[in-house]
């Protein structure tokens, strides 16, 4: 190396800490990576955690090193030996002797996410890994951090180890199907065809206490703070205060069974085959709104505070401003039933039988129309990176939503899907067949 070259090198590290610091944050991560090459004492510059953390702020990748840790987070199976380019796990080369110090907090946490959001635009994941245990379908599926939940129409609910898929308990406190599974914390709330809410403690598999009021299959369940909200074939939502083991109240409106129900504080709204949509606060027992406008049975449902969405078997998507109950959107392009919707801050998505996925704004626009297909679009989850479907054929996507590009297909699907989760790292779906499977895609 000339001496002009060490020259440049030593002004940089002689200038003051601070300043170095701050022409550190002006430079982009393949800057920073080029640069933390040169020297060992560049590269010790660049190895500090404000530098990292500014750029995983600018990502919006903060909760990964908060509250969702990705430095603790282990891959499904055991890593091949011949990895290739099409595996999703990650490795850190770290040689045994070296005078580098540990990689800092955050720039640790932003290569690991890098490489999964790599691995999700890429297509790289493990085998799916086939849960099996269900003696007929799959009904309800949900998960937390640690396990999955599945309902079946054997009467049965499996909790399974989410980081290995191995079975860790089966529940027969059922007396008929289990139509609906709720996780919070350590708490599995259950809807059953036999009318009844259950509460379970997932990390034991014991049943704590039954709620007995609905006449009816209780298909859908929501878990708000102190709150179990349930919804059923007897066209009615009951409210149940978990501290207290007891039913609260009866919400009463709808002339038919409720098909949809989503959540948002307080404000819980349901939609219905009488073609209409209610809005509850779950503190009070009138309703706070009667949304009259499809002209079919309201498939779908999503909400904030001031804001619902709909779908419908009239193919039209609806937006309404709530309390005032007015409409501000008709959205319609789909040649058949809305099946599905996901809403991000700025976006909506709609899944048809039509085959399509249509991305609106909210103030009306028709953004794109993916195709990709076949069949009815099923499933639906979004969130600010990437859009996910899942529908007939086997078949499930991966979308950059914002520029309407397919990123790519899951081709190893092994079974038919009616039910989808998504989390940071994996995709677990439901087959509608019998015996019912879940299956476990691993993005890390």
């Amino acid at each position: 190396m000339s001496s002009d070259d060490e020259r440049k090198k030593q002004g940089l590290i002689s200038l003051p800490p601070e300043l170095v610091e701050k022409i550190f944050l002006y430079l982009d991560v393949e800057d920073i990576a080029r640069l933390s090459c040169v020297c060992l004492a560049w590269r010790e510059i660049a190895n500090v955690d404000h530098i990292w953390l500014h750029h995983c702020m600018e990502r919006k990748w903060m909760r990964f090193g908060l509250h969702d840790n990705i430095l603790q987070e282990l891959p499904l199976c055991k890593p091949q030996s011949n990895v290739s380019n099409t595996s999703p796990y990650f490795r850190l080369y770290i040689p045994k002797e070296t005078r580098l110090s540990p990689i800092c907090r955050w720039k640790n946490v932003f290569i690991r996410v890098l490489h999964l959001f790599k691995n999700w635009d890429k297509g790289r994941y493990t085998l799916p890994l086939t849960l099996k245990g269900h003696k007929d379908q799959v009904k309800a599926i949900d998960c937390n951090r640690t396990c999955i939940v599945s309902g079946s129409e054997d009467n049965t609910v499996i909790v399974w180890s989410l980081s290995t898929g191995s079975k860790l308990f089966d529940i027969k406190v059922h007396s008929d199907a289990v139509t609906a599974v709720k996780l919070k914390g350590n708490m599995l709330v259950t809807g059953c065809a036999d009318s009844s809410v259950r509460v379970i403690d997932s990390t034991t598999g014991q049943l704590a206490f039954s709620l007995q009021g609905h006449q009816g299959s209780v298909d859908h369940l929501a878990i708000i703070e102190d709150f179990i909200v349930s919804a059923g074939t007897d066209r009615t939502v009951m409210v149940w205060s978990i501290s207290q083991q007891k039913h609260v109240h009866t919400l009463r409106g709808h002339v038919d069974e409720i098909e949809c129900m989503a959540h948002s504080g307080y404000t819980v709204v349901t939609g219905s085959w009488d073609k209409a949509l209610m809005v509850w606060d779950i503190r009070q027992e009138d309703a706070v709104q009667m949304l009259h406008g499809h002209r079919e049975v309201v498939t779908c449902c999503y909400c904030t505070e001031d804001t619902v969405i709909s779908g419908s078997g009239d193919s039209d998507v609806r937006i309404w401003r709530i309390p005032s109950g007015e409409c501000l959107q008709v959205l319609s392009a789909h040649k058949a039933e809305v099946y599905c919707l996901a809403c991000s801050t700025d976006v909506i998505a709609s899944g048809s039988s039509d085959s399509t996925i249509i991305i609106w704004s909210y103030s009306g626009s028709l953004l794109h129309t993916l195709t990709g297909h076949l069949g009815v679009v099923r499933c639906l989850y979004i969130n600010e990176f990437r859009l996910v479907s899942g529908g007939d054929q086997k078949k499930i996507n991966v979308w950059d939503y914002r520029s309407g590009k397919l990123l790519n297909t899951i081709h190893r699907n092994p079974t038919r899907l009616h039910k989808m989760l998504v989390t940071d790292t994996k995709l677990i779906t439901a087959s509608p067949e019998t015996p019912g499977t879940v299956t476990v895609i691993s993005y890390w």
